[in-house]
Protein backbone atom coordinates (compact mmCIF):
# COMPACT_ATOMS: atom_id res chain seq x y z
CA UNK A 1 0.00 0.00 0.00
CA UNK A 2 1.15 3.51 -0.56
CA UNK A 3 0.13 6.75 1.02
CA UNK A 4 0.41 9.85 -0.63
CA UNK A 5 -1.06 13.50 -0.76
CA UNK A 6 -3.33 14.26 -4.29
CA UNK A 7 0.05 16.43 -5.49
CA UNK A 8 0.48 16.18 -8.97
CA UNK A 9 4.40 16.10 -8.30
CA UNK A 10 3.36 12.81 -6.23
CA UNK A 11 2.06 10.60 -9.64
CA UNK A 12 5.10 9.54 -10.59
CA UNK A 13 6.16 8.22 -7.35
CA UNK A 14 3.33 6.25 -7.26
CA UNK A 15 3.89 5.30 -10.78
CA UNK A 16 7.18 3.68 -9.40
CA UNK A 17 6.09 1.94 -6.43
CA UNK A 18 3.47 0.22 -8.87
CA UNK A 19 5.98 -0.62 -11.53
CA UNK A 20 8.16 -2.00 -8.88
CA UNK A 21 6.00 -4.24 -7.09
CA UNK A 22 4.40 -5.75 -10.59
CA UNK A 23 8.12 -6.56 -11.85
CA UNK A 24 8.56 -8.28 -8.37
CA UNK A 25 5.45 -10.97 -10.12
CA UNK A 26 6.54 -10.79 -13.96
CA UNK A 27 3.24 -8.96 -14.62
CA UNK A 28 3.03 -8.75 -19.03
CA UNK A 29 4.63 -5.75 -19.95
CA UNK A 30 1.26 -4.79 -21.42
CA UNK A 31 -0.91 -4.96 -18.36
CA UNK A 32 1.43 -3.27 -16.80
CA UNK A 33 1.79 -0.21 -19.13
CA UNK A 34 -2.36 -0.18 -18.68
CA UNK A 35 -2.22 -0.27 -15.31
CA UNK A 36 0.71 2.44 -14.31
CA UNK A 37 -1.70 4.49 -16.98
CA UNK A 38 -4.62 4.54 -15.60
CA UNK A 39 -3.01 4.59 -12.21
CA UNK A 40 -1.56 7.89 -13.14
CA UNK A 41 -4.68 8.98 -15.23
CA UNK A 42 -6.74 8.55 -11.63
CA UNK A 43 -4.78 10.44 -9.22
CA UNK A 44 -4.11 13.34 -11.64
CA UNK A 45 -7.62 14.32 -11.83
CA UNK A 46 -8.09 13.36 -7.80
CA UNK A 47 -5.16 16.07 -7.47
CA UNK A 48 -6.84 18.64 -10.59
CA UNK A 49 -10.49 17.90 -9.60
CA UNK A 50 -10.61 16.77 -5.74
CA UNK A 51 -12.59 19.86 -5.09
CA UNK A 52 -11.82 19.78 -1.18
CA UNK A 53 -10.09 22.65 0.78
CA UNK A 54 -7.23 21.35 2.09
CA UNK A 55 -5.07 18.38 1.34
CA UNK A 56 -6.79 15.74 0.12
CA UNK A 57 -5.43 12.07 1.29
CA UNK A 58 -4.92 9.08 -1.19
CA UNK A 59 -4.14 5.36 -1.01
CA UNK A 60 -3.81 2.93 -3.49
CA UNK A 61 -3.15 -0.90 -3.01
CA UNK A 62 -2.58 -3.68 -5.63
CA UNK A 63 -3.22 -7.50 -5.32
CA UNK A 64 -3.21 -10.58 -7.13
CA UNK A 65 -6.10 -12.58 -7.61
CA UNK A 66 -6.93 -15.87 -9.91
CA UNK A 67 -6.12 -14.57 -13.74
CA UNK A 68 -5.91 -10.67 -12.81
CA UNK A 69 -4.32 -7.73 -11.00
CA UNK A 70 -6.22 -5.15 -8.63
CA UNK A 71 -5.31 -1.55 -8.24
CA UNK A 72 -7.51 -0.18 -5.52
CA UNK A 73 -7.44 3.59 -5.30
CA UNK A 74 -9.14 5.43 -2.22
CA UNK A 75 -9.30 9.27 -1.57
CA UNK A 76 -11.17 11.72 0.95
CA UNK A 77 -11.96 14.08 -1.89
CA UNK A 78 -15.42 15.04 -3.18
CA UNK A 79 -17.61 12.15 -4.29
CA UNK A 80 -17.20 11.53 -7.90
CA UNK A 81 -17.94 7.60 -9.66
CA UNK A 82 -16.13 7.17 -12.70
CA UNK A 83 -18.08 4.60 -13.88
CA UNK A 84 -21.13 5.68 -14.30
CA UNK A 85 -20.10 9.51 -15.20
CA UNK A 86 -21.10 11.06 -18.71
CA UNK A 87 -17.75 10.38 -21.63
CA UNK A 88 -16.75 13.50 -22.51
CA UNK A 89 -17.74 14.85 -26.33
CA UNK A 90 -14.97 16.27 -28.81
CA UNK A 91 -11.03 16.07 -29.34
CA UNK A 92 -10.27 18.47 -26.84
CA UNK A 93 -6.91 17.68 -25.13
CA UNK A 94 -7.05 16.38 -21.66
CA UNK A 95 -10.71 15.22 -20.46
CA UNK A 96 -9.54 11.30 -21.91
CA UNK A 97 -9.15 9.94 -18.42
CA UNK A 98 -12.82 8.23 -18.13
CA UNK A 99 -11.82 6.65 -21.45
CA UNK A 100 -8.61 5.39 -20.38
CA UNK A 101 -9.68 3.67 -17.73
CA UNK A 102 -12.43 2.01 -19.59
CA UNK A 103 -10.73 0.55 -22.31
CA UNK A 104 -7.34 -0.44 -20.17
CA UNK A 105 -9.82 -2.00 -17.44
CA UNK A 106 -11.11 -5.45 -17.57
CA UNK A 107 -13.72 -4.48 -14.70
CA UNK A 108 -14.58 -1.08 -13.22
CA UNK A 109 -16.16 -0.62 -9.58
CA UNK A 110 -16.57 2.78 -7.37
CA UNK A 111 -18.25 3.28 -4.09
CA UNK A 112 -18.44 6.10 -1.71
CA UNK A 113 -17.67 4.49 2.36
CA UNK A 114 -16.54 6.07 4.78
CA UNK A 115 -16.38 9.76 3.14
CA UNK A 116 -13.93 8.50 0.71
CA UNK A 117 -14.06 7.29 -2.57
CA UNK A 118 -13.27 4.17 -3.16
CA UNK A 119 -12.33 2.61 -6.99
CA UNK A 120 -11.48 -0.66 -7.66
CA UNK A 121 -9.67 -1.36 -11.16
CA UNK A 122 -9.19 -5.17 -12.15
CA UNK A 123 -6.56 -5.86 -15.04
CA UNK A 124 -6.99 -9.45 -16.89
CA UNK A 125 -3.96 -10.96 -17.11
CA UNK A 126 -3.54 -12.44 -21.05
CA UNK A 127 -3.03 -16.11 -20.05
CA UNK A 128 -6.27 -15.73 -17.62
CA UNK A 129 -3.34 -17.20 -14.94
CA UNK A 130 -2.10 -15.51 -11.76
CA UNK A 131 1.41 -13.27 -12.58
CA UNK A 132 4.17 -15.72 -11.57
CA UNK A 133 6.65 -15.12 -8.99
CA UNK A 134 6.62 -12.77 -5.79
Amino acid sequence: MIELPARLDAVGDAGDWMAAWLARRAVPSETAFAMRLCLEEALANIAMHGDKEGEISISASLAEEPGRVVLSIGDDGQPFDPVTAALPEGQEIGGNGLLLLRRYCSDLDYRREAGRNQLTLGFSLPDGNPAPGR
